[in-house]
């Protein structure tokens, strides 16, 4: 998460639509966007296993996350913080539903593996169960970024500043690759989150109706209103998103506690049953990432960098 508050002064748009060009309407657009595809990507998940013939899984898999590298690739050679920002974000959502989300259920249904039970409840499905095994790989390479020098996050520099840890200048804006950091950012969140999530949820460890994912699926919720505060005082949107990145990650694992605890029915999950919802879900992305995408990126003359 961006270790400052956008406070300078955009320059301002003419028009209508330049009143939503100022705070909170600049982190509000940001967040409903980043939001807004994580649904979208659990759907497309879902056409992929349910519509297309057995066997093409893998192809398709295979395709999403080329199509998402080129555009990280893409991206970082034209070295623009904008284009970096969105194709990054884009590029990490695919990858995780096409690369990781489809190849962890390979196996699974390749040696027709069964869910997890436990007292014969289920807890975790086939492929949830490889996610989880990789947790050790996640916490493994966590340590690169927490100490990384170029980091924005709070919370790393926070355990950096606690562990008297000096990672040295960051590198100027100018110097930075938006689309690689943005792309990692989402992929980091989302393993993070799974991994928190998974370890609650699964009763060999806490369990869904433990007082322990209770208070952690309501502190969740705490988190994401303080952040959401911070995040309605931007004035950059591209900053914007970044931030978001990690503010809607920590608000969909309380979402999916309340799946777990009965409170609604995933219907993003089963888009052919809930088309209208889904359309909605879907029009209300495209909308916030419009506005979000024109809003201008321009700061005024003056203005100090910003994260």
């Amino acid at each position: 998460m961006s270790a400052e508050l956008q406070q300078d002064r955009v320059v301002p748009a003419g028009g209508m639509l330049s009143r939503f060009y100022q705070p909170p309407f600049v982190g509000a657009f940001a967040f409903v966007a980043v939001l807004g595809i994580v649904p979208i990507m659990h759907s497309l998940l879902s056409l992929v296993m349910e519509e297309f013939p057995p066997g093409h899984e893998t192809a398709i898999s295979i395709g999403i996350g080329a199509i998402a590298i080129a555009m990280v690739i893409f991206a970082s050679a034209r070295n623009s913080e904008a284009l970096g920002t969105w194709f990054g974000f884009i590029a990490g959502h695919l990858v995780w539903t096409g690369w990781i989300e489809l190849s962890f259920r390979f196996n699974p249904e390749y040696m027709n593996m069964g869910p997890l039970m436990v007292n014969g409840e289920r807890v975790l499905s086939p492929s949830l169960l490889f996610v989880q095994a990789t947790v050790g790989l996640l916490m493994a390479t966590l340590p690169f970024f927490v100490f990384n020098r170029d980091t924005r996050c709070n919370a790393f520099r926070w355990i950096q500043r606690v562990t008297r840890y000096d990672a040295g200048k960051p590198a100027t804006a100018a110097d930075r690759n938006f689309a690689r950091i943005t792309f990692l950012e989402v992929l980091y969140v989302i393993w993070f989150c799974y991994a928190v999530s998974l370890f609650l949820v699964d009763t060999r460890f806490v369990g869904s109706h433990h007082p322990m994912t209770y208070v952690a699926g309501f502190g969740f919720i705490a988190w994401t209103f303080y952040l959401l505060m911070r995040l309605a005082r931007f004035t950059r949107v591209l900053a914007g998103v970044r931030y978001a990145i990690p503010t809607a990650g920590i608000f969909w694992t309380a979402v999916e506690f309340a799946h777990e605890w009965g409170l609604y029915d995933e219907f993003w999950s089963k888009p052919q049953e809930y088309a209208l919802e889904m359309g909605m879900v879907l029009g209300a992305f495209v909308l916030a990432l419009l506005l979000a995408v024109i809003m201008p990126a321009r700061r005024a003359s003056g203005a100090r960098p910003q994260a």
